[in-house]
């Protein structure tokens, strides 16, 4: 197996997680946009911010919805 094909299962274990907890994944989120953001200073606040509202609006997309 290539480093493709064991990026490519990575990636769908992730959104695999993500769509089963997507609370715990944007606390994660939310969590690393402070960290980074410290880190810089906040000299890149609006760009963290903006980044973080698309991860967001993605996870949401991809939730798997509760019955």
């Amino acid at each position: 197996m290539g480093l493709f094909d064991e990026l490519k299962d990575m990636a769908g274990a992730v959104e695999q997680a993500a769509s089963e907890h997507p609370d715990q994944v944007k606390a994660a989120l939310a969590k690393l946009e402070g960290v980074i953001d410290e880190q810089t200073g906040g000299s890149h606040h609006d760009q963290i911010a903006s980044a973080g509202a698309k991860a967001e609006a993605y996870l949401d997309s991809k939730a798997t919805p509760k019955t």
